[in-house]
């Protein structure tokens, strides 16, 4: 019995010994890339920071940069954080990155991507990521004036497609929401990505809508200003 339990004691140790070599010798650093905001993005504000990252054993945690200093880490595996952009320069371009970590020290490094912030003569309506929830919708409202541009797009990045995006302004939303015949300012079916840039035609009311009729959640980054 003595010596059973001294062999299965070296056997844990060996295999002990084993796990902490393996980790020694794991020089394969983990993949990382920044998902959104994409590349050559208007932004403002507060901005969701968001990466995707894979390694051969496990990935620690993200660290994301804003001009190669760092903002803050993210160890699950959504890997997205919130970057506060509102006191940077109007206009000004900064270079966003994000590097993976796993856990015997291996670094991997994405890419960057240049944002620009927004300019003085821009408001953001919506700036980030919005999940759309399977056989559901969800909206945006907002308030502009006459001789006001809608400048932006919506990018899915995971789940598929969109089913619908519809902008409408208010006496057309009643009417979309009633079930009744409606006229939108735009309309796109069934996309993954759909941009807009349109003046708009009067003041008042107006909701940005996101139709998801399929049986799986659809991630999509949404940015949308006006001028």
């Amino acid at each position: 019995m003595m010596r059973a339990c001294v062999a299965l004691a070296a056997l844990a140790g060996l295999a002990l010994f084993a796990g902490c070599d393996w980790f020694r010798h794991d020089t394969t650093p983990p993949t990382c890339q920044m998902a959104s905001p994409p590349d050559s993005m208007t932004i403002n504000g507060m901005v969701t920071l968001v990466a995707t990252a894979a390694d051969s054993v496990g990935v620690t945690y993200v660290e994301f940069c804003a001009d190669g200093v760092p903002v803050e880490i993210d160890s699950s595996e959504n890997y997205a954080v919130v970057w506060d952009a509102s006191a940077l320069a109007r206009g000004s371009w900064h270079s966003l990155s994000c590097i993976a970590y796993d856990a015997a020290g291996n670094k991997g490094y994405s890419d960057t991507v240049e944002v620009k912030i927004a300019t003085a003569a821009q408001s953001g309506i919506y700036l980030g990521r919005l999940d759309v929830r399977k056989k559901k919708q969800t909206s945006l409202s907002f308030s502009a004036g006459a001789g006001d541009t809608l400048d932006g797009g919506v990018q899915v990045k995971s789940g598929g497609t969109l089913t619908k995006f519809l902008w409408l302004d208010r006496e057309n939303c009643s009417k979309y929401t009633a079930g009744e015949e409606y006229t939108a300012l735009y309309e796109q079916d069934e996309f993954s990505q759909t941009s807009v840039r349109q003046a708009i035609p009067k003041a008042g009311e107006f909701r940005l809508v996101f139709v998801n009729s399929d049986s799986s959640d659809v991630e999509c980054w949404v940015r949308f200003v006006l001028e």
